[in-house]
Formats: structure tokens, sequence, C-alpha cells
């Protein structure tokens, strides 16, 4: 049941502009809560939500902080975390009533308490989703629903985005939306659908790895194609569109990520040199069989923005938009501005020209730093350590190769994620959110370990036990 319900979720996602309204965002917050309720009635909802207690304690961890940032504190007691805030609402107040006494009784540690309010509930559904969907990854039939749910809506979005895109249609869902020359699927920047695509893309080729390992077991030519084909041209499929949306970042993090489940993929087996070097080969094959896709399909698409002049330009403006946002974090070192608050924020450091609009900082892990300071990084980078540390386990010692696949998906969606967004903001949709949440939790809450040993039935059947006595035979 909470597999299914997630599958929906995960394939519903996407489809209102990325999950970027207020209602979508919404929709999933209380869905990933109905989705933990009914996790809870499983029976192994114990051990399932063991490996991911830590991660999910620190998400529900800074919803806390964003609440607490939007709750109004003494002013004293804001003088002492956080004296920023004190000093611009007392300058407010100045500004507002000139000549009379500064007077702040008790005011918000966020700079946009609602918009803090809201992230903290946000951040409190993704606990819900990654928990239940540990509880749900329990199963490898619920791992399967969950990774077809993921890689089948991202090429529906591939083919619902090529035909608008190739057309230049500005439209999306009757909504006027600015043109992009670039593939987008039902995300209004194309550098979030690159977000969503580089995770199916770890869960496609992981989906190949354990084909590839099943045909060699099974031997047959017949039954290898039947069994890596599909697979196979899904990441293949996905790796072209993700060139197609023209994200640097994205398509780079992506090669990355290839370079780090090979890795682990062989580094789990006997032989290790042998082995990583078999599996080094196998990810220059994906890598160049995709090269080789974006080249004959159109590579002016797809290399475009890698060949165009204005990198200096372009890098100039994000390292001072960087640099503004270090500034941000030094004013607001321990709780930072409030979570969500970066477009009210950033306005009292933002560097050159005025008339630009900076609603996000082009860097997650920055922009956390600026919004929720230290305390919202450390328990972040505590539970993504303890997340991290799960994978590696069900990676290298599940209990069987599926298990070890979903683990090996999992990393490689965190891989390319986080390196991506260190130069972006996809994790802001709360489409990518979610199911990057769904997809780490399914595999943290796969068995890891030995196989269980065999029952007694099981051991008679090996060992011949005594025969029937004499006179008895079998009829």
């Amino acid at each position: 049941m909470p597999a299914a319900f997630l599958a929906v979720l995960v394939a519903w996602a996407p489809w209102p502009f990325g999950g970027v309204t207020a209602w979508a965002s919404a929709t999933l917050v209380v869905a990933g809560a109905a989705a933990l309720i009914a996790a809870l009635a499983a029976p192994t909802w114990a051990p399932a939500m063991r490996p991911v207690a830590v991660p999910a304690a620190a998400l529900a961890a800074l919803a806390l902080l964003g609440l607490l940032q939007g709750a109004s504190w003494p002013a004293g007691v804001v003088e002492r975390v956080s004296p920023e805030h004190l000093r611009i609402a007392r300058d407010a107040q100045a500004a507002l009533e000139p000549g009379a006494p500064p007077e702040v009784r008790t005011l918000p540690l966020s700079l946009a308490p609602e918009v803090s309010r809201r992230t903290a509930i946000l951040f409190g559904g993704l606990a819900a989703a990654l928990a239940a969907a540990a509880v749900a990854g329990r199963a490898r039939g619920g791992r399967r629903v969950l990774g077809a749910a993921v890689v089948a809506t991202a090429l529906a979005q591939v083919f619902y985005g090529a035909p608008r895109w190739l057309s230049g249609e500005r439209t999306m869902w009757g909504v006027d939306v600015p043109g992009s020359e670039r593939l987008r699927g039902t995300f209004v920047n194309p550098n979030h659908l690159a977000t969503y695509l580089e995770i199916a893309l770890a869960v496609a080729f992981a989906w190949t790895w354990w084909a590839l390992g099943r045909a060699r077991r099974d031997g047959s030519i017949e039954r290898a194609l039947a069994l890596v084909a599909g697979p196979a041209l899904a990441w293949l499929t996905l790796f072209v569109a993700l060139a197609f949306t023209g994200s640097r970042a994205g398509l780079a993090a992506a090669v990355a990520a290839v370079g780090v489940q090979g890795l682990v993929a062989a580094g789990r087996r006997r032989g290790a040199r042998r082995t990583i070097l078999r599996w080094a080969l196998w990810s220059l094959v994906f890598l160049a069989a995709g090269v080789a896709a974006i080249l004959w399909l159109g590579p002016q698409v797809g290399f475009g923005r890698w060949l165009a002049s204005d990198h200096e330009l372009a890098w100039q403006f994000r390292l001072e938009v960087y640099e503004g946002t270090a500034e941000l974090w030094r004013r607001f070192p321990w709780l930072g501005t409030g979570l969500g608050s970066y477009l009210h924020a950033f306005p009292m450091v933002q560097p050159g020209s005025p008339e630009l609009t900076w609603w996000h900082a082009h860097s997650d892990p920055l922009e956390l730093l600026a919004t929720a300071g230290v305390a919202g990084a450390l328990v972040a980078g505590v539970g993504l350590v303890f997340l991290a540390a799960a994978l590696v386990r069900v990676a290298r010692r599940g209990a069987r190769s599926e298990d070890r696949a979903a683990g090996l998906a999992a990393l490689g969606a965190l891989v390319a994620v986080g390196l991506h967004e260190t130069l972006d903001f996809g994790l802001t949709m709360a489409a990518n959110a979610f199911t990057l949440a769904v997809v780490l939790g399914a595999a943290a809450g796969a068995p890891s370990g030995a196989r269980p040993r065999r029952g007694p039935a099981t051991s008679r059947e090996a060992t011949p036990g005594p025969g029937p006595p004499a006179g008895e035979g079998p009829g």
C-alpha cells in the first residue's frame, strides 16, 4: 500500500510546473504525511525506518528550525542569538517613525516569517516521505514499483516536452511561460528538469547493472537482450534528453555519477582491479553511446551551451552572488535569515545592478547556510552523512543483487544531485526534492547483510535423512 501510494505521488509530482505552485507543494506535503501513516501500519516499519532515522530526524529538525524562525521572540532573546535581526527591526522602526525612541519588544528570527513557516512544513513533508519510502522499499516489489514510477515519469517528461520544445511553443498547461530554446518538460526552468532526469538516470543505470548480472547468470543471448535492452534504452534516452536541457552542471554531474556508480559496482566483487577495469570500460561504453546519440541527433543543441562564449560573464555573475550570499551568512551566522527567505534577504548585500532579482543563490548548500545558519547546515550535514553510510552499506552488502542495485541507484542520484546543486537550485522544486527523498528512502530501507539462513525444511532437502522404515516403500 505505501509503495503504490508513493508511486502515484512520484508520477504526479512534476506535472504541475515541477511542483513549484503552492497548492502542488501542499499536496505533496499532505500526501507524504498520509504515506507515513500508512507505512506505520506495516509490521516491518521499525527495522525499515532504522536506517533513515537520523536523516529523517535531520529533516524534521530543519522543519522545527523554520517554525522557530517564523515565531515571535522577545527582543532580548533575539539580541543574544541573532543581533542582526534586532538591528534591522530597529532601523526599520526608526525609518517609519523618525525621532521616536526605538522600542522593539518582540520579533521573528526570519526576514520572511510566513515563507519560513511554509518552507518548514515542506521539510516536514520530505521527512515523512523519506521514512515512508524506507518502509515501502523494504520489499523488492515496493522498490520495483517506485523505480518504475521514477523512470517512466522522467521518460514521460521527455516525450511531453520534446514536441513543444521543437515547435517553440510558449505555453504550458494553457499558461503563457517565457520561452526557452532548451528542453524543459513541465518545468519552467530547464535546469530543474535536468535535476529530475539525473535521479532517473541513476535508477536506469542501476537497473542496467542488475540486468547485466542477471543475463550473465542465465547464459541465454535472447534472455540477455530482453533483460538489458529496456533499461539501457531508457538510460540512453534520458542522457540525451539531459544534454538537450542545456544544463552544463547537470550533464557534468550525471557523468560523474556514472563513474561513481561504476566504481561502487566493481568494488564489491573479488579481483577488484580486474573488475574495476571492466566496469570502468562499461561506464565509458555508456557515456560513449550517449555522446554518439547526441552528436547524431543535434550536436549544436546538445553541446551548444558548452561551446558558447558567455562562460566568463556567467561565472562573474555567479561569483558575485556567491560572495553576497557569504556576506549574508556572516551577518546571520548561527540561525540564518530564515528558511526560504533568500529573496527577501539578498537585496541587503546584492552587488551589481539592483534591477536584477535573485530568487535563489544558485547553490543550494550555500543558500541553506545563509538561511538556516551554522545550526541548520550542521543538522543537514549529519543527516547526509548517516544517509550516505546507509546507502553504501546497502550497495555493498545488500542481501540480493536487486537490493544492491537499489543502493547503487540511490548513491548515483545522491552524487549527481549533490554535485549539480552546488551550482544550481533544483531542489527548491518540490517535485525534485520529493522524488529524491523517495528514491533515497526506498534504497536505504532495503535489507543489507548476509542472506538469511535457510530453514529446517530446506536444510533437510540438502542433507538426506534416514530412509523409510523397513518394509515401507514409497508405495
